[in-house]
């Protein structure tokens, strides 16, 4: 199959930006999440890392070539690997349920809406939105506007008194509802809508330069004029993982400025190492993301949030470097025997 470089260097930073965040979150201690280092780690894993990742997996979904149900398949696949990594990250705190009687709900661990499940879930649907054979990116494009403006709507209604492990993956502000699909689908939708209209789009910068140019010092000028309610947004995890319309249009204006910076660099920079070792990073994003969480939500089980600041290095570079040794090993070793 064809690599895109750019997809590549742009997963492969988001993936990169992550494990910091997952450390800061799992590891350290109150005083040191609430330091400046512990807030910029936020705001670098925050509008690049994980909505940039499901514009792009949303692009690719609309590109493919396989029929809807090959691609529903795909998506139910992914919802059940989310299962096993749920599991699998939280093996030691089930352990400690079982063996020890800890006081922690185990159907809550392992149905913690994560990427995986929002990926599944998101997959599922822009595959049926596919088989519509005309309008697909007005359908897609309404779809992002009410995803995206009635999430707060969704997070006041979906929140009920009773256990409820459903609810938590559509929306509402269930602590262990990290990527439910208010607001989150937007991100892939607007991957889908991208590929729809790609080329209309880059017609339009070429005839109209200038304007395209005043376009995005437009979009830069809004970045920074809200930049303090988006940074605000990022840093608050809650607001974050349950964010409105507001959040989501200025992640869009801060994804579209990387991804313009990130171009020139693939362009003008594709042998530097850096930018070779992000995109095999990108080229690996499932299997490096599957590996660093089963370092990190075993050891959080012994240690959780109770680490000063000061350990940050000690946790991360070890745990870096063998995520990246076992994925690089995963490369070599299993995922070239897969069939494709």
């Amino acid at each position: 199959m064809k690599r895109f470089p750019l997809p590549d260097l742009l997963k492969g930073f988001a993936v990169f930006l992550i494990v910091p965040v997952h450390i800061l979150e799992k590891f350290i201690d109150y005083s040191g999440r609430e330091s400046l280092f512990a807030k910029i780690l936020l705001v670098l894993g925050g509008p690049v890392a994980v909505p940039l990742f499901m514009i792009i997996m949303g692009y690719f979904v609309a590109m493919s070539k396989k029929s809807a149900a090959q691609n529903i398949l795909r998506g139910v696949l992914i919802f059940i690997l989310g299962i096993f990594l749920n599991i699998g990250l939280n093996f030691h705190l089930l352990l400690k349920i079982r063996t020890e009687g800890w006081k922690f709900d185990p159907i809550q661990a392992i149905f913690g809406v994560d990427i995986f499940y929002l990926a599944g879930l998101s997959i599922i649907i822009l595959s049926f939105l596919k088989t519509f054979k005309y309008g697909q990116q007005w359908i897609a494009f309404a779809l992002i506007l009410f995803v995206s403006g009635s999430t707060s709507y969704f997070n006041e209604i979906l929140m009920v008194t009773e256990r409820n492990y459903i609810l938590p993956f559509i929306g509402g502000e269930y602590s262990w509802s990290y990527f439910p699909l208010f607001p989150w689908l937007a991100y892939p939708l607007i991957g889908f809508l991208f590929l729809k209209t790609e080329s209309r789009i880059r017609e339009f910068i070429q005839k109209q330069k200038v304007v395209s140019i005043a376009f995005l010092a437009f979009v830069l000028i809004l970045v920074v004029l809200f930049s303090k309610f988006g940074i605000e947004t990022t840093i608050n995890l809650s607001k974050y993982y349950h964010h409105t319309f507001l959040f989501c249009l200025w992640t869009l204006g801060v994804d579209v400025l990387w991804v313009l910076l990130l171009w020139f660099l693939v362009q003008k920079f594709s042998e530097f190492p850096a930018i070779v070792f992000l995109r095999w990073l990108g080229k690996n994003i499932t299997a490096f993301y599957i590996i660093q969480w089963l370092f990190i939500g075993n050891i959080a089980t012994a240690i959780y949030q109770t680490q000063e600041l000061s350990k940050y290095a000690f946790w991360f570079v070890p745990i870096f470097l063998a995520t990246v040794g076992l994925t690089f090993l995963y490369e070599k070793l299993v995922k070239k025997r897969l069939p494709k």
